[in-house]
């Protein structure tokens, strides 16, 4: 008796079962919601993230570039809760690094004269 061999190619009925179980799945973390956004806004997580360069959330550090002072999203803030806007409640402590983390954001290195440089700057005092 012959035995039929089945072809293990995954059906192309299952190709959008399998990438929406996928993309469930990558959507599972949770987006990181800027501090900045008036739906969001929180005024010490939002200053911080403006003089920072980026913000904390769960833990981890999202950088960006604000293009605006901290006060200007305080002002769109309060245009959205002026216009009937919902604020979703989000607890401060998002916006905060875990405390296993070192440092209150990764450690930039800029040019200059390191431990030499530091030995001098106070030479002429």
């Amino acid at each position: 008796m012959p035995t039929t061999r089945r072809s293990s190619a995954v059906p192309l009925s299952l190709v959008p079962v399998i990438a929406a179980a996928i993309s469930a799945t990558a959507c599972s973390h949770p987006r990181p919601l800027d501090p900045c956004e008036a739906e969001n806004y929180t005024q010490a997580a939002c200053d911080s993230a403006v003089t920072r360069g980026g913000y904390w959330y769960s833990g981890t550090w999202y950088p960006h570039v604000y293009p605006y002072a901290a006060m200007y999203y305080l002002g769109r803030y309060n245009s959205f809760v002026a216009g009937g806007g919902r604020v979703r409640s989000i607890s401060p402590t998002v916006y905060v690094p875990h405390t296993s983390t070192p440092a209150a954001r990764p450690s930039v290195v800029r040019g200059g004269f390191g431990g030499i440089g530091s030995g001098h700057a106070s030479a002429g005092s």
